[in-house]
């Protein structure tokens, strides 16, 4: 069943400013039918939490997003209509998990299902050690400001990139968690969408 994809590499000299981007970041609720091309997606996984520098024996990569503790626990997972694919940032790929289309799970809203790509981020509190997360709740929060870090990057980079997008909070996780095949200590946080605007 194995079809990875190894993604084209991140273009990182957009002519597109911060302050452009941060003037024309919309929520987008409306999108073409047409698939978001392979660089764009390549760029925007990047933009969310690509590395920016390599680790350096015990120490860990950086990344295009900060976490608490540099802990690096949210995975983003990628909802295509080929399946559902997890991005290692370290080689900057997508492996796939499932054949399955579940682009509809990304929201309980109907119009968000027609969207070419869903992005989920998911907490692994496994990653989460140390005084600082001491307990669930800790984690929780610090799990879901991290997300807010990385659903703003790929904001922005749809504002760069002319994409259409919108973060979900209403999600059926418990049934988006068992079709992705999550474990008990990773939890779904929020979903995004992206697509070419109308």
């Amino acid at each position: 069943m194995k079809n990875d994809l190894v993604l084209p590499a991140p273009q990182t000299d957009s002519p597109f400013t911060l302050m452009q981007a941060l003037e024309t970041r919309r929520t987008t609720r409306k999108w073409s039918g047409e698939p978001v091309s392979e660089q764009d997606l390549s760029n925007l996984l990047w933009a969310a939490c690509g590395i920016t520098k390599e680790k350096k024996g015990n120490t860990k990569s950086k990344r295009t997003a900060p976490s608490a503790c540099n802990a690096q626990e949210i995975r983003v997972h990628v909802l295509l209509e080929s399946g559902v694919y997890r991005y290692e940032e370290e080689d900057h790929s997508l492996v796939r998990i499932t054949a399955q289309d579940i682009r509809e799970y990304t929201g309980r809203q109907k119009l968000m299902k027609s969207a070419p790509v869903g992005l989920v981020y998911v907490a692994d509190l496994s990653r989460m050690n140390g005084p600082m997360f001491r307990n669930e709740e800790a984690q929780r929060f610090c799990a879901w400001v991290d997300t807010g870090f990385i659903s703003q990057n790929v904001y922005l980079y749809c504002a760069s990139a002319n994409l259409a997008t919108a973060v979900l909070a209403l999600i059926p996780r418990d049934d988006l968690g068992r079709l992705m095949g999550l474990k008990d200590h990773e939890k779904i946080v929020l979903t995004q969408v992206v697509g070419n605007h109308l």
